[in-house]
């Protein structure tokens, strides 16, 4: 082989070699750019350098352009997943029924309490029932219960409308009533001027504590017996002072009889107190009966 020749295969071969260092770096700063702008999460291999120049270069390439692609791919699934849409199960909106044609009610009703119709109050403006006890019943209705809702409490008064008062109801403006306090208004506009004040003060006349009934309970109800009656035939207070004490036994009677007061809490107050002394002076007598019923046994 002459010089020349010689020559020529040392720079061939030289050539080559520069190709696969500069392919090779080439390779390894475009990895490191992408890793770095967070688009391409690949580790960078740590081959020797001497196993990557014994690759030809367009393998080194080949293999390079596999991976871009191969990322790329599996982006593009995963977007057309994040976009693919998602089935879920929306209900229905139900009609509001006829019977709640007046009220302003949500398309998904709240179910009502369980058994609500067998403790429900009714009014159907005959019985003596007024329209303000009825509410006042009604309200002590969802205390006991624990309806908390106002759109069941709304549903709850127009299923206790019976006969010609649910009817009334029902011819009421559609959508006219948005909450309680509204209803009740409406109500009362209406039906207080069928109240017969002859059997008002007949039950106010009749008022009575009943044996269960602590005093707070009854002079709860006492005042609304008392204050539901008009102005015009209302007793004055002095004369109620006189009443409120008939609705008890002769003992909280007398009690209440002998202390000079001057309004109607003072003495409803006092009438609670006197029901305490009362239940702690029973206590003791049963547990002095209990103590001396226990000391005879043991001399027994």
């Amino acid at each position: 082989m002459n010089p020349k020749q010689m020559y020529e295969q040392i720079r061939l071969l030289t050539w080559i070699i520069v190709q696969d260092v500069m392919f090779f770096l080439f390779h390894k700063i475009l990895l490191c750019i992408l890793y770095f702008k967070g688009e391409f999460r690949l580790e960078i291999c740590d081959l020797p350098l001497e196993n990557n120049l014994q690759k030809p270069p367009c393998i080194i390439e080949q293999q390079s352009l596999n991976a871009v692609e191969d990322h790329y791919t599996a982006k593009e699934e995963t977007k057309i997943k994040a976009n693919r849409p998602i089935h879920v199960h929306i209900p229905l909106h139900r009609k509001v029924p006829d019977r709640y044609k007046p009220l302003i009610l949500h398309p998904i009703l709240i179910p009502l309490p369980k058994n609500h119709p067998e403790y429900l109050p009714r009014f159907d403006g005959e019985n003596g029932v007024t329209a303000q006890k009825h509410i006042h019943a009604f309200e002590d209705y969802l205390n006991i219960f624990e309806v908390e809702e106002e759109e069941v409490s709304l549903r709850l008064f127009a299923l206790s409308l019976q006969s010609e008062v649910r009817t009334w109801f029902k011819a009421l403006p559609g959508g006219s009533i948005s909450n309680l306090e509204q209803l009740f208004k409406i109500f009362l506009d209406r039906w207080m001027i069928r109240v017969n004040f002859l059997m008002l003060i007949e039950e106010y006349d009749q008022l009575k504590r009943l044996p269960n009934e602590s005093v707070q309970q009854f002079s709860d109800w006492f005042n609304r017996v008392y204050h539901s009656m008009p102005l015009n035939i209302r007793p004055p207070p002095d004369l109620a002072l006189l009443h409120y004490p008939r609705a008890f036994d002769a003992e909280i009677e007398y009690c209440l009889r002998e202390r000079s007061l001057s309004t109607l809490k003072q003495m409803q107050d006092m009438a609670m107190d006197v029901e305490e002394n009362l239940n702690k002076r029973e206590k003791q007598r049963k547990t002095k009966q209990e103590e001396k019923l226990h000391s005879l046994l043991q001399k027994s």
